[in-house]
């Protein structure tokens, strides 16, 4: 998805570590941000995201080995925000 110059780019965000779990799972690659006590994922607004989204919502599945890995990724990263070293991911 191409901007063009001095176009703001779209984030998506949630707070449901499960569908940023398949998002991420899908290829879709997450910034964190803490807001308050909460971690927020965010991602850049594009086709391919809005059709996964869409997937999700309608119940797509995914291999459970893979999900659960994604899973205990994105939870190590929101530890390591949440203990000041940084967002680099």
């Amino acid at each position: 998805m191409r901007r063009e110059k001095g176009q703001e780019e779209k984030f998506y965000s949630t707070l449901d570590a499960y569908q940023a779990g398949f998002l991420t799972l899908r290829g879709n690659s997450p910034k964190f941000i803490e807001q308050g006590n909460k971690v927020v994922f965010l991602f850049p607004v594009s086709e391919k995201l809005n059709k996964d989204l869409a997937d999700y919502i309608s119940g797509a599945t995914v291999q459970a080995l893979r999900f659960s890995t994604v899973i205990k990724s994105l939870k190590s990263k929101i530890f390591s925000l949440r203990n000041g070293q940084g967002n680099d991911y």
